[in-house]
């Protein structure tokens, strides 16, 4: 491969400049080249990836990035994508439009299966149209921490009495991460009002112990499986909380360096039963990009072997911690 070499990432349109931010400070190699909404394209001047390398790239603020082979139109795609050397039998294909309306069938113009879900290990030529007769392509490897839905877009199912966006939040991270949901398991949910991440799992099955001084929506009241502490996490103690907590989501309104800080001091109960959290990191100050390692580094020195930060599509300047063991 020739060393002039081009990598697109895309991203939550309007989060191009968090995007940047990150790509600044954990991988200087990358020269800014090309920027659409919710699409960028950066020259590589450090270390070549190839289609097996690829996925080293570990970008909060990505929900696709992968090597960049070319621009081409709906009638000439085929043929550009055979010329770029990608295995079209053999790779998995993925198309989506980022910001535009388009027609463009690549089922039909490749004559086989498109978005199917990517297992780890499989190679997924991505087909990105910009507009109605702009399409870019490029290829990225799947790895562990890499979505396996065409763009990280994925369909969950949300309610028409859905009480907030917490509910589409949590949903999607739950399908975009394969996180197991079992009837009964406890959830301790930080900062859970109105209640639309309780919400949701509720619906799942399990329960909820929601912590927010702010009120709920009447509806988890009338729910056996929640209960409401109106206390501030700052406040709480050990003694406040229930035994055999299973997992903790939390998305306060409160520095993350402080919040992460009083969800962990809290979390020391559960050292025997719990199985992971769900941390949620406002990007308020741009200096919190350069805080995302260090993030990740208190969750390690907690006990935490797996952990992923990452945006989901519902996410705005925000994006989430998820630590398991």
């Amino acid at each position: 491969m020739s060393q002039q070499q081009f990598i697109f990432i895309c991203t939550n349109p309007g989060n191009e400049i968090l995007l940047k931010e990150e790509v600044k400070n954990f991988y200087p190699e990358f020269t800014f080249s090309f920027s659409k909404k919710g699409f960028v394209t950066f020259k590589n001047t450090g270390v070549v990836y190839d289609l097996k390398t690829i996925s080293q790239l570990q970008l909060t603020f990505a929900t696709r990035c992968g090597i960049f082979y070319g621009k081409s139109k709906p009638e000439t795609i085929v043929e550009d994508v055979k010329s770029s050397g990608l295995d079209i039998e053999n790779f998995m294909i993925h198309s989506f439009a980022i910001g535009c309306e388009t027609d463009f069938d690549a089922e039909a113009v490749f004559g086989r299966e498109v978005n199917a879900y990517s297992a780890e290990g499989k190679t997924v030529i991505d087909l990105i149209s910009l507009g109605p007769d702009e399409i870019w392509f490029g290829a990225h490897s799947v790895a562990s921490g890499c979505t396996r839905y065409p763009n990280s877009m994925v369909e969950v199912d949300v309610p028409e009495n859905a009480v907030s966006k917490g509910y589409l939040k949590l949903a999607q991270i739950v399908k975009l991460y394969a996180v197991k949901l079992f009837k009964g398991d406890l959830w301790l949910d930080f900062g859970c009002a109105p209640g639309g991440a309780s919400q949701f799992l509720l619906n799942e099955g399990c329960k909820v112990v929601g912590i927010d001084p702010a009120k709920n929506d009447p509806s988890l009241a009338n729910n056996k499986n929640f209960s409401h502490i109106k206390r501030s996490v700052q406040d709480l103690s050990h003694e406040d909380l229930p035994e055999e907590v299973r997992w903790i989501h939390a998305d306060i309104n409160i520095n993350p360096k402080q919040s992460i800080k009083e969800v962990l001091r809290l979390a020391k109960k559960y050292n025997r039963t719990l199985k992971g959290v769900i941390f949620t990191v406002q990007v308020v100050k741009m200096e919190y990009i350069e805080n995302i390692e260090s993030f990740e580094d208190q969750f390690y020195d907690w006990g935490f072997n797996n952990i992923i930060s990452r945006q989901v599509p519902s996410h705005k300047k925000e994006y989430i911690i998820l630590a398991t063991r």
